[in-house]
């Protein structure tokens, strides 16, 4: 078992985890929770001993071993399908012995490395690649493929799945659904349910810890605490202990009346329709954890939409593509006032494409988008954020735009103090609602994001990814603002939870169409699920006589090698900007660990060295914003050239 016994560890002068203690047993999943810098990736490094602790003890038994998925990886061209059976390290290790058996003719260490292979039933190892490909949203002509050819984000689902191909006795995951569409996060909690090791996840997804976990690990006033059974039973405990403190009692009784609002307006509406139930179980929760609610210190909403058009948006049949790859093929859709949109659909199938249409971001070659008099949107990307200006405060952002929407009177003027009120809902301090953006952590730069475009007074939302980057607390305020609001709703996530408590009906983007989906998110997800099942027993029925796989890899590496030179010229401008943003982040990086290096120093935590301590902190501090900054923007490219990317490999 791991067995975490009264452990101190600290981030520079910050205490993270103050005599905290947990026991983690064989075959056990549990999920790590807590605010974001409360110390969740810092604990995992220190079960690694990659992060010193200030005191106790860490103990694993001597055989286990520990999967992890290594982010530092870099991109080869080695075909996935080797990158990926290479994550089983005892067959890695046993391949190349019989490597050098071969070259050395050594017939006697030929027979011991097969019979290893043997003992380890090792022939079943790239089978249970090509599974784990299949599951992660990869086809079988993607195999051969090295990995070199495939956007960040794919490659960061390689890196999942080579983690997953390890023979480990305890698996961490940090967030591992990011960059998973919908679809493979389904894959994965049926593949994390079949796990026979123990797990701990760290991971902001309800539904997710719902599925996955049965015991749920909180990081709180630095101490661990645990409670058994997945989420739900840790806030129904949670909200038990709450309600015994007299202190909430007037409070939590507003939010409980408050709630049961909520289910009485939506439950007859909701019941009327099928897609629509699992949002009334949705608000049924939040009745039995009203005390969880109330703590939450993130309370916003959105503003009355008053009367609206209806159709809101038309879509005529639109085209559009880059270069000479088609992305969307004739879509025609319509949005009624009032609708609650999902668009549901793998990654790189022109989701993200499809709302920059919607919002007249990009132009459609062919068709048109039609948006009525009186709408107005309010759009939601994580691109978005670099737009924010860095050396302005909230309360800067915030009047500005107060300034420039009475202008056009959507917005009355605004005073200091009711713009500080406004951001109070978002979780600013008056403090924070006074400092530069260029300090904040990508949580909260979405958070002000988040406030400015509600204080727009839209009646149209389109939402892409939102809960990226942001905590559960925030998440819970976000999904009961979008509960009450009353217009329309256009969302992409892979927060199921979100998803199943907020949207009535699917548009799903696939094959270069928009099509409506006429059932659950439940059905949707059993029906990509179903394909690829199918897929894995495909596989399965294989004979074991069939040419092996990547036999004809030059001749097919060949007829691939033009379209491999239209998707670089395709993306030569984003390519281009990448790398600088890459050699920024190496020498920015850099400059980060040589801080840390020099706050090992024990000295520089003597009272004769304060002035140098501050300025070392500050340093740190900065380089640790630029480089969440960078990264940021590294995703948003890489999610761009995908995007493009997955066109031009269904090709080859």
């Amino acid at each position: 078992m791991l067995s975490i016994q009264s452990i101190s560890l600290m981030a520079g002068t910050k205490v993270l985890l103050d005599s905290a203690s947990l026991t983690i047993h064989p075959k056990q999943k549990v999920g790590l929770i807590g605010q974001n810098g409360a110390g969740k990736s810092t604990l995992f490094k220190a079960i690694l001993s990659d992060a010193a602790l200030e005191s106790g003890n860490i103990a694993l038994p001597d055989a286990w071993i520990l999967g992890v998925v290594q982010q530092e990886l870099k991109a080869t061209s080695q075909s996935i399908i080797d990158f990926v059976v290479t994550g089983d390290t005892e067959y890695a290790r046993i391949m190349n012995a019989i490597s050098l058996a071969e070259q050395a003719d050594d017939n006697e260490s030929l027979v011991k490395h097969y019979d290893e292979l043997d003992k380890i039933s090792g022939y079943l190892i790239p089978q249970k690649a090509q599974q784990l490909l299949y599951g992660l949203g990869f086809s079988e002509t993607d195999f051969i493929k090295p990995m070199t050819d495939f956007s960040g984000g794919w490659q960061v689902r390689l890196k999942l799945a080579k983690a997953l191909m390890q023979r480990a006795d305890l698996l961490l995951l940090d967030e591992p659904t990011n960059h998973l569409d919908i679809e493979a996060v389904s894959w994965l909690i049926q593949w994390l349910k079949s796990y026979e090791g123990a797990a701990m996840v760290i991971s902001h997804d309800r539904h997710f810890l719902d599925e996955v976990v049965e015991g749920i690990a909180v990081i709180h006033e630095h101490k661990l605490n645990y409670y058994s059974g997945n989420f739900a039973a840790y806030e129904r405990q949670r909200n038990e202990q709450l309600m015994q403190q007299q202190a909430l009692h007037d409070k939590q009784k507003q939010q409980v009346q408050h709630l049961k609002s909520f289910i009485e307006r939506f439950k007859a509406k909701a019941s009327k329709a099928k897609q629509a139930q699992s949002r009334v179980k949705a608000l049924e929760r939040m009745d039995s954890v009203a005390a969880v609610q109330a703590l939450n210190p993130f309370q916003f909403k959105f503003y009355e939409t008053g009367a609206v058009p209806d159709p809101m948006l038309q879509v005529h049949d639109i085209q559009f593509g880059y270069a000479d790859t088609s992305i969307i093929e004739k879509a025609d859709l319509v949005l009624r006032a009032g609708d609650r949109i999902g668009l549901v659909g793998v990654n790189g199938s022109g989701k993200s494409t499809l709302l920059k249409l919607l919002i007249n971001e990009v132009q459609p070659q062919s068709g048109k988008v039609v948006m009525s008099k009186g709408v107005k949107v309010g759009y939601f990307a994580q691109h978005q954020l670099e737009s924010l200006n860095l050396d302005q405060s909230p309360l800067q952002h915030m009047l500005a735009m107060a300034k420039s929407l009475n202008v056009f009177g959507i917005q009355d003027f605004v005073s200091d103090q009711e713009a500080r009120d406004f951001l109070g809902g978002f979780g600013f301090s008056h403090e924070k609602t006074l400092e530069k953006v260029a300090r904040f952590s990508g949580g909260e730069k979405s958070r002000l994001s988040l406030a400015l475009m509600i204080f727009q007074k839209p009646n149209l939302i389109i939402l892409d990814e939102p809960t990226n980057h942001l905590d559960m607390e925030t998440r819970d305020a976000l999904d009961m603002a979008l509960q009450e609001f009353e217009g329309a709703l256009i969302l992409v996530t892979h927060d199921q939870h979100l998803l199943s408590s907020i949207v009535d009906q699917f548009w799903w983007v696939h094959d270069k169409q928009v099509s409506y989906f006429n059932g659950s998110l439940e059905e949707y997800l059993q029906q990509r699920l179903k394909v690829v099942k199918e897929q894995q027993f495909k596989l399965k029925a294989e004979k074991k006589g069939a040419a092996p796989l990547g036999a004809n890899k030059k001749e097919q590496r060949q007829e691939n090698a033009h379209v491999r030179k239209q998707l670089r010229d395709a993306t030569r401008l984003q390519a281009k900007t990448l790398k600088k943003v890459e050699k920024t982040l190496e020498v920015t990086q850099a400059k980060l660990t040589a801080i840390h290096l020099t706050m090992e120093d024990a000295t520089l935590y003597d009272s004769s060295n304060s002035t140098q301590l501050a300025e070392v902190l500050k340093n740190e501090a900065t380089l640790k914003i630029k480089v969440e900054s960078l990264e940021e923007e590294w995703l948003m490219l890489e999610e761009e050239i995908g995007e493009i990317s997955n066109q031009f490999l269904e090709k080859t």
